[in-house]
């Protein structure tokens, strides 16, 4: 390491402050994010921090590191960072990171990060110009991948807009029985009359799309009134098969070597897209502990844990432990099945059982009931997000490569391993 580098503790570049309790956050609708222990949590309308700010999770098992580039609250759970020094504030980011401030646990019953145990853990201050510009690398990538998932979350969105509108409020049956002067039931009439009220703003499907979709409704005893035609099912009707998968023996290192099957876990499993896995298997592995290939486009689902509930879609093929439940859909099925099951998260979650852990069991999971549409509408929707969930598995694999070399390059720069040339900082600042 360069001499120009400073040798100091955390106690003599940083305060930790404590955060506020704030009431309503989950459910208010101000501008500024409010984080806790391990991350964004909520939003209220005043904030506690002014300019950009790192949080670091004080309490809970799970503790992370936030960056802030706007104002923002902090409730008690989490320390914000105010430093006693001149410090690039995106580079303290990186630095906590780096030498892991939200690992330490005092060892007390609930896991917390002291500030006494911090202050005195050792680090590097390398010159400001030096921290802006490693700032600067390791924040563009990341500001990349954030502008990633924004536009997945616009992608999303698009996709649960149009599930919605066909397969819960029924706007294209709405619409020819409207057209046709067929009664609406009664718990329809709120949404005919919105769709009726926009008037030429109405916007009906292509005439060739809109003949797709019957113009009158049936009552049934499960979902209530559904569009004449279709039928109640279990999300099971829509897939060849669903499984659960299975974990090799852990003392068995041919099981775990050499490393060729990626390997999701229940705790992997975040809504959108699965693009990689955290563990990995051997063939012999896979063999070895019943678990079986998930193909690409398959969702999974959570079974235990904190995550009990969760759902995803695979970017690409992998296998799973046993407390993942992996849904292979039927053909023209596979989208339709994902947003259906993405919608039923917190249904999912509310059955979860169990004082240790949390656990769902597959047959719950492959009973949910279920709406099913004429063959050819299915056919139309499968077709019609086959290019939306194209361009958002696209981007979380391009987030999943930025992300590799965000963390290739991470400890290197913060240790001085790599050095940014003196000649370029302010150049690449």
């Amino acid at each position: 390491m360069e001499s120009e580098w400073t040798k100091s503790t955390w106690g003599d570049e940083v305060s930790l402050e404590y955060g506020k309790g704030i009431r309503g956050y989950q459910t208010a609708k101000g501008r500024y994010r409010v984080f806790g222990a391990n991350g964004p949590v909520g939003w209220t309308s005043k904030p506690l921090v002014q300019g950009s700010g790192v949080i670091l999770g004080r309490k809970g098992a799970y503790r992370g590191v936030e960056y802030s580039k706007e104002p923002f609250f902090v409730i008690d759970t989490a320390y914000y960072v105010q430093p006693k020094k001149p410090l690039d504030m995106r580079w303290l980011y990186y630095a906590i990171k780096y030498y892991r401030l939200g690992e330490i646990d005092d060892g007390s019953p609930i896991p917390s990060t002291t500030r006494a145990a911090v202050y005195v853990r050792d680090l590097s201050v390398p010159p400001l110009p030096e921290q802006k510009a490693i700032a600067h690398v390791l924040g563009s990538l990341d500001d990349k991948i954030e502008a990633n998932r924004q536009m997945n979350s616009t992608l999303e969105a698009m996709a649960q807009a149009l599930f919605k509108s066909w397969f819960v409020d029924f706007d294209p049956v709405i619409d020819n029985a409207l057209a046709a002067g067929n009664p609406i039931p009664d718990e329809l009439q709120a949404r005919a009359a919105a769709r009726e009220s926009l008037g030429d703003a109405r916007k009906p499907l292509p005439e060739h799309l809109q003949n797709l979709f019957p113009a009158s409704f049936t009552q049934t005893e499960e979902l209530g009134w559904i569009p004449e035609g279709w039928a109640v099912g279990r999300i099971r009707d829509c897939c060849e098969k669903i499984q659960n998968g299975g974990t090799p023996k852990r003392n068995i290192k041919d099981y775990w070597q050499p490393l060729q099957v990626p390997w999701l876990t229940s705790g992997e499993v975040r809504r959108g897209f699965i693009t990689r896995t955290e563990t990995f298997i051997s063939e012999l592995g896979l063999q070895k502990s019943a678990a079986k290939w998930v193909p690409e486009d398959a969702t999974v689902v959570a079974l235990y844990g904190a995550t009990a509930g969760q759902v995803a879609f695979c970017a690409s093929r992998l296998t799973t432990n046993q407390a993942v439940c992996a849904l292979i859909s039927k053909e023209n099925y596979r989208f339709f099945s994902y947003i259906f099951l993405s919608r039923s998260i917190g249904s999912l979650a509310n059955q979860a059982r169990g004082s240790a852990q949390q656990n769902i069991s597959k047959g719950i999971v492959e009973e949910l009931p279920v709406i099913l549409p004429n063959t050819s509408v299915v056919q139309t929707f499968d077709k019609l997000l086959e290019p939306v969930f194209a361009k958002w598995k696209l981007n979380e694999s391009y987030s999943s490569d930025l992300a590799k070399t965000r963390d290739t390059l991470l400890p290197k720069l913060l240790s001085g391993e790599l050095r940014l040339p003196i000649e370029e900082l302010e150049v690449a600042v």
